[in-house]
């Protein structure tokens, strides 16, 4: 008689993912002094103080946190917000998480996690990247098993362009999904760590990671993350000149993400962008004029306005692209925030020279090469020295040339005989009717 086989996973111990730590502090002379030099006011100092007592707290062994603070802090904290008078949502955050360390919250860990990551989503709202990247680490500290707050703090270092610490945090997002079974975070921390290649100009290995969660994505059954593979594996693919691949890519995104997906203002406004590196203004001004009503943050906002910008001088067009500038530069200068400066810029001088308007090209990518190396961002650094050498041969007043509208790319299959950029446009016109009839 043969020998039997042991049935698979009948006997094998449950393997243990070995989860590395997330780098803690990133260039700090002591713990929260980025927030105390954002935001120099006494709500700064409420935010520093609150910070680090529940930095503290979660690093403390559950056993002696009831001895942690000293009598009456409780009291004390619920009258420094008092005296604060800061916004409702600021406030309510804050007692919530005075409510975790006072031991009044039923699960205190979860309720700090929560409670932390809406000071983050606020301080992001205010444009005060290293607060909210400060509350985001303070939140994953809180609950270190869960993957979905280490994530946070990897996404937004890497806006912040702190990648080293970004690359730990998303690896150890990875980690912690697999050691969970929580594959929707696995399959967007690859997609993490294929943008934080990306945004060094790694590009091969940024296309690994992004064929990584595209597979994850297929056997996991996650309808959420595979649309964002196809669409960053578009973005890998113009950035590569690899024209027919990234419009096959850009396709199966946006007949992924559907036409209600809030994302799909993301791909259209990288589908313009690609379109306007192949001087196809035309299409890239109606797109990106359909993307602008639909952005309110401040980083993304300056890009788009850029790139409206850039595709009106594309046309010829002078009036557009001067209040596209003006309001580029005003987004720029009023905002501590650099995140996207430099790529913003970069369009505003290649605007500039397409215009024949040497003397504001130069400005504009000055400042976007003093950014692009002050961030570490290669791909606008060379960006921004390529229109800096273009910049050498134009004449003042003498535009590079001014397109005509080219013939639109033939409609794919399943659309209906509309060209792509008339589904976009139409797609992003339908969400906005509907977001303005429903509120």
């Amino acid at each position: 008689m043969a020998e039997r086989r042991p049935q698979r996973g009948s006997s094998r111990p449950a393997r243990l993912w070995v989860v590395p730590p997330g780098l803690m502090t990133y260039e700090e002379p002591f713990e929260g002094y980025r927030v105390l030099d954002e935001v120099r006011s006494g709500t700064g100092v409420m935010l520093w103080e609150f910070l680090r007592d529940a930095d503290l707290w979660s690093t403390t062994p559950p056993e002696s946190r009831g001895r942690l603070f000293a009598p009456g802090l409780a009291r004390r904290r619920r009258e420094r917000l008092g005296a604060l008078g800061a916004a409702r949502e600021l406030r309510q955050q804050l007692e919530a998480v005075g409510r975790a360390l006072d031991g009044r919250a039923r699960n205190p860990a979860a309720q700090l996690t929560q409670a932390c990551h809406a000071l983050s989503r606020w301080a992001s709202d205010q444009g005060l990247p290293h607060t909210a990247l400060a509350f985001a680490h303070s939140a994953a500290l809180a609950t270190p098993d869960e993957p979905s707050p280490a994530y946070a703090v990897g996404l937004l270092a890497r806006r912040s362009a702190e990648y080293r610490r970004a690359e730990t945090w998303f690896r150890r997002t990875l980690a912690l999904a697999r050691r969970t079974g929580d594959w929707n975070y696995y399959g967007l921390a690859c997609i993490g760590l294929g943008n934080l290649n990306r945004q060094r100009g790694d590009y091969p290995t940024a296309r690994t990671w992004y064929i990584k969660a595209l597979r994850v994505s297929r056997r996991r059954g996650l309808w959420d993350v595979r649309p964002m593979a196809l669409h960053d594996l578009f973005c890998v693919a113009a950035k590569g000149g690899h024209a027919e691949e990234a419009e096959g890519w850009a396709r199966r995104a946006y007949r992924a993400y559907g036409r209600r997906h809030p994302r799909l203002v993301v791909l259209a406004h990288a589908v313009a962008r690609f379109w306007l590196e192949g001087e196809r203004y035309d299409e890239a001004l109606q797109v990106f004029r359909a993307v602008l009503p639909h952005i309110d943050r401040l980083t993304e906002r300056r890009v788009v306005m850029s790139n409206v910008a850039l595709a009106a001088a594309g046309m010829g067009d002078r009036l557009t692209f001067a209040a596209m500038w003006s309001e580029t530069w005003r987004l720029v200068d009023d905002y501590e925030d650099t995140e996207r400066v430099a790529e913003a810029l970069v369009a505003l001088a290649q605007g500039a020279a397409a215009l024949g308007d040497p003397d504001r090209g130069q400005l504009a990518a000055a400042h976007a090469l003093k950014m692009a190396v002050q961030r570490h961002e290669s791909e606008w650094r060379l960006a921004a020295e390529r229109v800096m050498e273009s910049l050498r041969t134009v004449r003042m007043g003498v535009p590079a040339h001014v397109a005509q509208p080219a013939t639109a790319a033939p409609a794919g299959p399943g659309d209906e005989g509309l060209n792509f950029a008339e589904h976009l446009v139409a797609a992003l016109n339908s969400m906005l009717a509907t977001t303005e009839f429903t509120t």
